[in-house]
């Protein structure tokens, strides 16, 4: 049975915001497979870790001019704390990636039940009113937090990596691009609320644009 044609401001509406979402939502997404990658480079951190272990040794390499987050020596204990740091990369860039594929977490009772519809209401106000809210509250006040560790030059006291503003600067950088993506599934889910043929069924869910 064909859709009854929208009215011209539903599609001029519907159009405007599947074309802001979309810059957002495709950096989500692009940011997130890129990063996917780091999951090898854990893997081999945690390798080098175990092996050097076994092997009972602790410096690998030592050179005269410090180098950005690894001083002038890299020991198991850099390899070690590398793992943490990349790990969290991982776990704070990609949760966006996840956000966008539905693949995160939900702890509901009726979100499945609903329609398409009310799962496009439901999630306008859980990012409007608290995911969004609470990534730019908890983004604000870690600057402080990155601040003092790069005033103080913080670095690990047992021969580890050095510059660790550098992994504290990602906590308050991935929660601003946690709430650009949630931004983004906003505009995206206003644009089928606008249009009902934009909104899809979870299971049909690969790319969260239409055209």
């Amino acid at each position: 049975m064909p859709q009854p044609r929208l009215a011209p401001w539903r599609e001029r509406g519907a159009a405007v915001c599947a074309a802001l979402a979309r810059p957002l939502v495709g950096l989500g997404l692009v940011v997130g497979r890129i990063t996917s990658w780091l999951v090898l480079l854990v893997m081999l951190a945690v390798l080098t870790t175990v092996t050097l272990n076994a092997l009972g040794i602790n410096e690998i390499a030592r050179w005269e001019n410090d180098i950005l987050l690894f001083g002038n020596a890299l020991t198991i204990n850099s390899m070690t704390e590398l793992q943490w740091h990349l790990f969290g990369i991982l776990t704070l860039l990609g949760g966006t990636y996840a956000l966008h594929h539905d693949t995160h977490v939900r702890v509901d009772l009726i979100y499945q039940k609903l329609s398409p519809r009310g799962r496009a209401i439901i999630d306008i106000l859980g990012h409007l009113l608290m995911l969004i809210p609470f990534c730019l509250l908890i983004a604000w006040l870690s600057k402080h937090f990155v601040t003092m560790s790069y005033i103080s030059n913080e670095q690990s006291n047992y021969g580890g990596l050095t510059d660790r503003y550098l992994i504290k600067a990602m906590l308050p950088l991935g929660l601003v691009f946690l709430a650009l993506g949630a931004l983004g599934q906003i505009l995206n889910n206003l644009a089928g609320l606008f249009d009902p043929a934009r909104l899809i069924e979870p299971s049909d869910k690969k790319e969260p644009l239409h055209g």
